[in-house]
């Protein structure tokens, strides 16, 4: 059985997001977000523990600029294998705005989906 270690909620997403390295810049995509972290399909070589700057496009929204720090990564795989490939982050350093902007979507994410299983009986 597996225990989620995760603090908050996340919704499935699927936003272009711009990962600055101490290599350089990579570009991936969401795949899952929430206010503290996400999951990044990609398959840049990215190490636990590393740091790194995400910029996150979010519709209708300027930019996420956000510090984090990865937990996970799984670059050799598709992205149908379990793990899948890309990087699990943690976020270290949101601003408040951003952090309630997340919030905010998570909150309306799952109350769409309330209202379409309840509207599917």
């Amino acid at each position: 059985m597996v225990t989620e270690k995760r603090k908050h909620s996340r919704a499935e997403v699927n936003w272009p997001v711009v990962i600055m390295t101490a290599h350089g810049a990579t570009v991936a995509e969401t795949k899952n977000i929430g206010a503290s972290g996400a999951f990044i399909f990609c398959q840049a070589h990215l190490h636990p523990k590393e740091k790194l700057k995400v910029f996150v496009m979010a519709p209708n929204r300027h930019s996420l600029n956000i510090s984090a720090e990865v937990v996970w990564s799984n670059p050799h795989s598709t992205e149908k294998d379990t793990p899948p490939c890309g990087a699990g982050i943690r976020f270290t350093r949101v601003s408040p705005g951003d952090r309630q902007f997340l919030r905010d979507f998570i909150a309306e994410h799952y109350e769409r989906k309330v209202n379409r299983l309840a509207e599917a009986k």
